[in-house]
Order: C-alpha cells, then structure tokens, then sequence
C-alpha cells in the first residue's frame, strides 16, 4: 500500500494516507521512469567573461540547455602568475551543431599562420 500523493509507504491494515488524507492504492510503489542518458560536448572554452556572458545569452535565447564549468589555470593554482578563471560551455550532443554555429562568432582567433 502506498499515498499516490506523497509515496509513503504502509502496511496493509491501513486504508487512508496519515500525512495527505488521501484513499492508499494497492500494489509496490511505482518506480519513477528512468531518465536517458544525455552525453555532454564541450563547445566553447574561454577566459574572456564578455564572450562567456555573450555565449551564455545565445544559447538560451535559441532555447539550448547547457552546462558551465570554470576552474583555474594550472599555472594560476600553483601561484606562477595570475590568469582569469577558465571557463567551459557544454550542452547535449544533440544540440552540439546549432550551438556550434551559435557560438562560432565568439570563438577567439586561432593562431595567425606560421605561428604555433
């Protein structure tokens, strides 16, 4: 027996949910429906925050649900000199090619040729 309200459990000789009021339903209690999977692609790397705050705002007005990591540089944990926070932009793998293309504009340069 189980409150199809709340989910408490009950033994048998129970008939009406103490919390909730409600009539028990017979039977174990349902298991939620699993959630698929979602793979994560990085799509934007950056220590700029006016690219970050750009990107950010791209993406949620396309309706795209992404993830933000941040963390510092090795260089800055070890105390060698001071860099901004790293921060990394992910969304499903499903949404990679449009947010690919949302953000391309914001990518920064790559390296001018001959340089490496």
């Amino acid at each position: 027996m189980y409150c199809p309200q709340c989910l408490a459990e009950y033994r048998e000789e129970f008939t009406e949910c103490a919390d909730c009021h409600v009539p028990l339903a017979a039977g174990p209690l349902p298991q939620p429906a699993k959630q698929p999977e979602v793979e994560f692609v990085t799509v934007m790397e950056t220590r700029d925050p006016v690219a970050l705050n750009l990107a950010k705002a791209s993406l949620e007005e396309a309706g795209i649900e992404y993830l933000l990591a941040s963390g510092e540089s090795a260089s800055a944990l070890m105390g060698l000199a001071y860099y901004p926070v790293f921060c990394r932009i992910q969304v499903a793998r499903e949404d990679e090619e449009e947010a690919r293309a949302l953000l391309e504009p914001l990518q920064g340069p790559g390296p001018a040729s001959g340089e490496t």
